[in-house]
């Protein structure tokens, strides 16, 4: 039985108590989500609006993984001169967060 590798939770107990063990469970039941959504009439990817104070971090959440992304296929590509650039770029959005966080 497949299940989450954070949290250890299995999709049958999600449905059972109707909440997310962890954020990890989303891309571990995705298919699974997808397919229970589908059976209500829901298509597509959310598109509504986020609290204001959460708009800065998925911008950046976003960045950071596309940076990330884009810094495994130039190493793999063994192109070094743009996977220096995307690593660089990482390590700014990085300590962004870092400063943030601390003062929060």
């Amino acid at each position: 039985m497949k299940c989450c590798s954070v949290c250890g939770s299995t999709f049958d107990q999600i449905v059972k108590s109707q909440k997310i063990g962890c954020a990890e469970c989303y891309y571990t039941f995705a298919d699974e989500f997808r397919i229970t959504l589908e059976s209500y009439g829901i298509q597509g990817e959310y598109k509504g609006s986020l609290p204001k104070r959460l708009k800065g971090y998925r911008s950046l959440l976003v960045d950071r993984m596309t940076m990330q992304i884009k810094l495994e296929e130039a190493v793999a590509a063994e192109d070094y001169e743009k996977a220096a650039l995307y690593r660089d770029y990482l390590k700014v959005l990085n300590h962004g967060t870092e400063i943030k966080d601390g003062q929060q």
